[in-house]
């Protein structure tokens, strides 16, 4: 399916009951922020700590 924005998502399929996603957002460069980079880090993070 093709839309006029797109979107990058970041998510975990590691763990064998779920698929986490961890941050989506729409693509608006062709270099994804450090912003992004870092709020997906703190919420694997925080994922880790509740596994």
């Amino acid at each position: 399916m093709h839309t006029a924005v797109e979107h990058r998502v970041c998510y975990v399929a590691k763990f064998a009951e779920a698929i986490y996603v961890l941050h989506a957002f729409p693509k608006r460069t062709r270099k994804t922020s450090q912003h992004d980079v870092n709020l997906a880090r703190q919420r694997y993070q925080a994922l880790l700590a509740h596994c």
